[in-house]
């Protein structure tokens, strides 16, 4: 079972571009894979301010120690070297999840460019169903894309996240397209407790494992 560590950081005004560079050099003097990728379509944008968001994919349990020792590790001498990101930022925070479906290790020569990441809420007892309905559908789709269904180490029990990767702005919305117009949409529906929330990203680093 494979995971990956999320960085979430709010910059101050007029500091994103700083933070997404710094955030960049983090990970490539931690030596790992991933990508940086900042909101431009956040769900609430008139309430929310731009987030930089950072994902480092991991292999398994092992991989999510070997990482923490690295980040921890050393009397967290890590963090310490990212002091000035958290000086940079009004808010930072981490979260670690379970991957339960993906297609990202099998594309060849894929440059994504944005990121969608969709949040649902599946009803009590019904989070592997809405998991397995997911991951069929996903699968099934005729469009050049990575997926990735994942749940939350902490958090809500049965949150989901959806998260989508596309070379090019129109391929996203062919792709919401596809989604919307799916039969499978109303059994969807069935499984979740209210519709899910969006947020979309532009991607600005990217490394492949």
């Amino acid at each position: 079972m494979s995971y990956f560590l999320n960085t979430f950081r709010t910059p101050k005004p007029g500091k994103e571009v700083e933070v997404a560079e710094g955030v960049q050099k983090s990970m490539e003097s931690l030596g790992v894979p991933g990508l940086v990728s900042v909101t431009i379509s956040p769900p609430n944008a008139h309430l929310e301010s731009t987030k930089i968001t950072a994902v480092v994919p991991i292999p398994d349990a092992d991989g999510v120690d070997d990482l923490m020792d690295a980040i921890f590790g050393n009397d967290m001498a890590a963090l310490k070297e990212r002091s000035e990101l958290s000086e940079l930022s009004v808010q930072e925070n981490m979260s670690l999840s379970r991957v339960r479906a993906s297609n990202i290790n099998s594309l060849e020569g894929f440059d994504p460019k944005y990121i969608m990441r969709r949040f649902f809420q599946p009803k009590m007892g019904k989070l592997q169903a809405f998991i397995d309905l997911m991951s069929d559908w996903m699968a099934d789709v005729d469009l050049k894309f990575a997926y990735n269904i994942s749940t939350p180490v902490g958090g809500q029990i049965t949150s989901v996240r959806i998260t989508h990767l596309t070379e090019s702005f129109a391929l996203m919305q062919d792709l919401h397209d596809n989604i919307i117009s799916d039969d499978r949409l109303s059994e969807h529906l069935s499984l979740i407790e209210r519709p899910g929330v969006h947020s979309l990203g532009r991607i600005t680093y990217s490394k492949r494992p």
